[in-house]
């Protein structure tokens, strides 16, 4: 059965029916602001306690001040008077779940105010193509007001061209997901980054997305590889920023995937606020940071009652390769907790600078490298050895300093794979 959208005009309604389907129905008619009566035996849906509804049952004489009914009743014999009543009249009919019966249908529709997007099973599936709206609703902008308005002042314009018509609304509907893939594991990956994922048409990809994790970006997806490593970058921060824009502004849903969380130390400041200076809708999907997992891994726990009343996330690692020490004073702080990104391969100057703040050398830590990966192993030690201890692990590693590293508070589990005491 194929489907026509009609502009229906105000017509006199009565649903029929007061349960849950009913309510379904009824809040539908009041979205699209359609006027409507109830009639039902009893309330069986506290939807319509307040709605001032007409108890008692259906009979053919109720039917005739109405131009449209709508039948939630599930009832067989009410079905059959309405039935009877269109062949002697003019009705607009609606039998919930009985499609060959329906003259009409209630759509899932995704409102954007001027925007309304329908989606129609022709009554035989209204779950799917709720399913179906969900998506559509996920993918598009939530405000298209100021689209549709520049659009209609553009339309006025005597020398308007439709190509820039066109140009105009590919870029207001074009959307960003700024993804955390965590450490790799999949088993890690949220349901709001997967549910991204199948939305995608554009995947822009660091190189710490695992490929367990890129494996499941969808064959229709386009992929576009914008790693950055330390000594090598396939594209800049400007031009991974250019490709965002460039993507959304074809009206492309465009996913951003990053390890760890975005949040933490993921350029993911730059990104929001060239997005939001061109109007560009993003959505940031929190991931896992290794900061976190490490620990977990590696059955350290940063906060422990009486050793560690506090931690801070910190990097070694500032644009172009410099090395950031501006952390260090942090581990004076008694019974707190420091855990450093991007520290391995500033193992040497790490260790100097602890040396020169005058800190105890006994201060205990740990390099846990390769998380969730079978060669994942975590050295432990003191901040006097880490020159030492970064030589015996591969990078990435996530460096962590404070007592409740000390060998006596590590609880390891099932996942702590290699630990090395040094």
């Amino acid at each position: 059965m194929k489907c026509l959208s009609v502009a229906l005009t105000q017509k006199k309604t009565l649903l029929i029916g007061a349960g849950k389907v009913a309510a379904q129905k009824a809040k539908v008619l009041e979205r699209i602001g359609f006027e409507f009566s109830v009639l039902a035996e009893e309330i069986l849906d506290d939807y319509f306690v307040d709605k001032g509804i007409t108890l008692g049952c259906f009979e053919e004489a109720l039917a005739l001040p109405y131009e449209m009914i709508i039948d939630a009743t599930g009832n067989d014999a009410v079905t059959q008077v309405l039935l009877s009543i269109k062949q002697k009249r003019s009705l607009f009919l609606n039998v919930v779940d009985r499609p060959e019966y329906c003259d009409f249908y209630f759509n899932a529709l995704v409102d954007r105010g001027d925007i309304q997007v329908s989606v129609s099973s022709a009554g035989s599936s209204p779950t799917l193509a709720q399913v179906i709206r969900d998506k559509v609703e996920k993918i598009l902008p939530r405000n298209l007001g100021s689209l549709i308005e520049r659009l209609k002042i553009e339309r006025t314009k005597p020398d308007r061209d439709l190509g820039v018509l066109k140009e105009i609304a590919k870029g207001g509907v074009g959307k960003v997901f700024l993804i955390g893939c965590g450490t790799g594991h999949v088993g890690n990956l949220t349901l709001d980054a997967l549910n991204a994922f199948e939305l995608m048409d554009v995947a822009l990809v660091d190189a710490l997305v695992s490929p367990d994790i890129r494996a499941l970006i969808p064959l229709t997806c386009k992929v576009v590889d914008v790693s950055k490593k330390k000594g090598f970058h396939s594209k800049t921060q400007d031009e991974i920023n250019a490709l965002l824009l460039a993507y959304a502004k074809e009206g492309f849903v465009v996913g951003r995937l990053k390890g760890g969380d975005p949040m933490l130390f993921g350029r993911l400041g730059e990104e929001k606020s060239i997005l939001a200076e061109q109007g560009i809708e993003f959505e940031v999907i929190n991931g896992i940071s290794s900061a976190f997992r490490s620990c977990n891994v590696a059955g350290i726990v940063p906060t422990i009652r009486d050793i560690s009343k506090g931690m801070s996330i910190v990097s070694a690692h500032l644009r172009e390769s410099l090395y950031n020490d501006d952390w260090i004073p942090l581990l004076k702080q008694p019974r707190h907790t420091v855990i450093v990104l991007m520290a391995h391969s500033f193992a040497g100057k790490i260790e100097a600078s602890i040396q020169k703040e005058g800190i105890d050398p006994a201060l205990p830590a740990a390099f846990v490298s390769k998380i969730d990966l079978p060669n994942q192993v975590s050295i432990v030690g003191t901040v006097g050895k880490l020159d030492k201890m970064s030589q015996l692990c591969e990078t990435p590693a996530v460096l962590i300093i404070g007592e409740c590293v000390a060998k006596e508070n590590i609880l390891p589990s099932s996942n702590s794979g290699k630990i090395i005491y040094v």
